[in-house]
């Protein structure tokens, strides 16, 4: 597998990073996942009879842009993939697992050496926690190569941390589009003229921007210290409860003051069956004091079974495109705030956007359905609390995360 490769000076830095995880962040087509690919085929050469990880986020990511770029450089290995099993068994004992973070337990149980993580920025806290905790045992390195989506669990959780000098064990490298030789600088001044100055620094030139089309765009200024007064001054405490199994279950409890509503706490796991859900409600109803729960109306059964078990139900408004926009007329207005403990919430609204209209068809009016949970729980609860009376103003849809290799 030993090959020569021809890195730029950023690749090569991001290649030989000397702490336990390391991210290289930067604009799109720059040469991040030729980076991690090689870096990944590397660790099987030091490693080769131990066990590695690559993942990304999404099921089309992985199987339409990170395995084909690791197997275009390294087709000796194709031969031994076991796609059912999700692993690549070595023909040196090692095994390298490969799996997407849309359900980070997938990843659980897995003693790993090292692992690689495409398109990280996509990624949500757990995905993070999952990923660090496979390589404690072993001291094994992890690399994130990704373009910086918004200001989600990868900003807050390995930016930030790195920025500020409190994680030793972390390493930042960051570059343009046009670092990368191979990026076509015509097209480059186009975008850069094309696209909002935002946008396009996201895109190309690798910073940290919010996301265009964010359903909830709330202003740093809204996310809050805990304030106990305000809690036991609530004129109302309320909970909103996503189900879900595959897909994480979201509880969210909210206290109402002076008519301004507080996200005080919230509650978020994949794969837990509902007695166990009712069972983290029935936490934060006693933490809280919680007197109105509204359920995720699309399943009577647990619907019923909350009940049984003694939580408070009350009927859930279902109209989601009236529901969001009463929930931004509330940011609006400075009547919504989320304390800055809730960072599931936080990291859902960084992430929660409109999709990109396509092909010259109508743009969608609901957003895309991907890390919502929280989102949904927060708007069953506030909407079917408080119903306004007005017609709701839709908003801008924003763009997609750009993959021009498999056409999204």
């Amino acid at each position: 597998m030993e090959q020569i490769v021809e890195f730029f000076d950023k690749q090569y830095e991001a290649f030989n990073f000397p702490t336990q995880f390391g991210a290289a962040v930067a604009g799109v087509q720059s040469g991040k996942t030729f980076l991690g690919a090689h870096w990944a085929g590397n660790k099987i050469q030091q490693f080769p009879d131990k066990n590695g990880i690559i993942c990304a986020p999404t099921y089309k990511i992985l199987q339409h842009a990170t395995l084909p770029k690791f197997f275009s450089i390294f087709p000796q290995l194709r031969k031994y993939f076991k796609e059912q099993k999700g692993e690549i068994a070595l023909p040196t004992g090692g095994v390298v697992y490969v799996r997407t973070m849309d359900n980070p337990l997938g990843a659980e149980g897995i003693t790993a050496h090292w692992w690689w993580y495409d398109e990280g920025g996509q990624g949500t806290r757990l995905a993070f926690t999952v990923l660090r905790s496979r390589v404690s045992m072993t001291g094994g390195q992890g690399l994130i190569t990704t373009t910086p989506y918004n200001l989600g669990a990868l900003y807050t959780e390995f930016y930030i941390p790195w920025r500020d000098k409190t994680d030793d064990n972390l390493s930042f490298f960051t570059w343009r589009s046009i670092d990368n030789p191979q990026f076509p600088v015509a097209f480059y001044e186009a975008e850069k003229k094309r696209l909002p100055i935002e946008e396009f620094a996201r895109r190309y030139m690798g910073e940290f921007k919010k996301m265009v089309g964010l359903v909830y765009d709330l202003p740093q200024e809204q996310i809050i210290e805990p304030d106990p007064t305000i809690i036991v001054k609530a004129e109302a405490r309320i909970m909103g409860a996503d189900w879900g199994f595959r897909n994480p279950a979201g509880l969210i409890a909210i206290a109402v003051y002076d008519d301004v509503f507080y996200i005080i706490d919230e509650w978020k796991q994949p794969e837990k069956i509902n007695a166990e859900i009712i069972q983290a409600g029935n936490n934060l109803i006693k933490n809280h004091r919680i007197t109105k729960i509204y359920p995720d109306p699309a399943e009577p059964d647990r619907i019923e079974e909350s009940k049984r078990a003694g939580w408070p139900t009350y009927e859930t408004n279902k109209d989601i495109l009236g529901g969001i926009s009463f929930l931004q007329q509330l940011i609006h207005e400075k009547r919504l705030f989320v304390f800055n403990t809730c960072k599931e919430t936080i990291d859902e609204m960084s992430m929660y956007h409109y999709p990109e209209p396509k092909d010259n068809k109508p743009e969608e009016e609901e957003p895309e359905k991907i890390n919502d949970h929280l989102m949904d729980a927060m708007r069953y609860a506030i909407y079917s609390y408080s119903p306004p009376n007005f017609i709701y103003a839709k908003t801008t849809a924003g763009l997609l995360p750009y993959y021009p290799e498999i056409g999204i």
